[in-house]
């Protein structure tokens, strides 16, 4: 916002034509018995930021059926290789699922917790123990180790086109964006919502 360039206006441009056909979002939470699980898949570009070479992280976490966070952050650490990206993306998706299984203990529900990436080389760093051949990985980060061997969290592989955080990490081509869409339960919509406010006529507020 500070210093725009022509390529930034250009996304704001895209940004709106994207709007203009799709004003209204909406969030559908179907009826479903309690889950007993909190799912969360991660995944990450490598190094997207051509400046500062920084990577992205992208997370969704469902309830059951139903969508209850997703984001998409720049990572503060500068990864030297797509599987330690990938590794960031995972250890943020596991702190989040990690922070609404104590929260659900707190209201009384006990729910495990299952995190999800594509990226082979990430959960085989996960899975062991101790830095193995990456020892520039700061030891802060293989907290996860802990909580895989002591089956407090659960960490799976899925298969890179059954991945819905792909669509915060990387440009995708319409139809597998709105196939993610619509399995996290969203929907687009170009009406509007029959209670959101409308403006009155200009001409008619001055006559009054």
């Amino acid at each position: 916002m500070s210093k725009p360039k022509t390529t930034d206006w250009h996304a704001v441009k895209r940004v709106a034509r994207y709007l203009v056909g799709a004003p209204r979002s909406i969030q559908l939470f179907n009826w479903q018995y309690i889950p007993a699980e909190v799912t969360t898949y991660t995944d990450s570009d490598w190094a997207g930021d051509r400046d500062g070479r920084k990577s992205t992280s992208g997370g969704v976490m469902l309830w059951g059926q139903h969508l209850i966070k997703s984001w998409s952050s720049t990572q503060q650490v500068i990864a030297l290789s797509s599987a330690e990206a990938e590794l960031y993306a995972i250890l943020k998706g596991a702190a989040q699922t990690k922070g609404l299984m104590s929260m659900m203990s707190e209201l009384g529900y006990a729910v495990q917790g299952r995190v999800n990436s594509d990226a082979s080389a990430a959960l085989g760093i996960a899975h062991r123990q101790g830095l193995g051949k990456v020892r520039h990985i700061d030891v802060q980060y293989l907290w996860i180790q802990d909580e895989i061997r002591e089956k407090r969290l659960s960490l799976d592989k899925v298969h890179t086109n059954e991945n819905p955080a792909d669509i915060f990490t990387k440009a995708l081509k319409a139809e597998k964006i709105h196939y993610h869409y619509t399995n996290l339960g969203l929907r687009s919509e170009t009406s509007r919502a029959k209670t959101a406010p409308r403006l009155q006529n200009h001409e008619h507020m001055e006559q009054c």
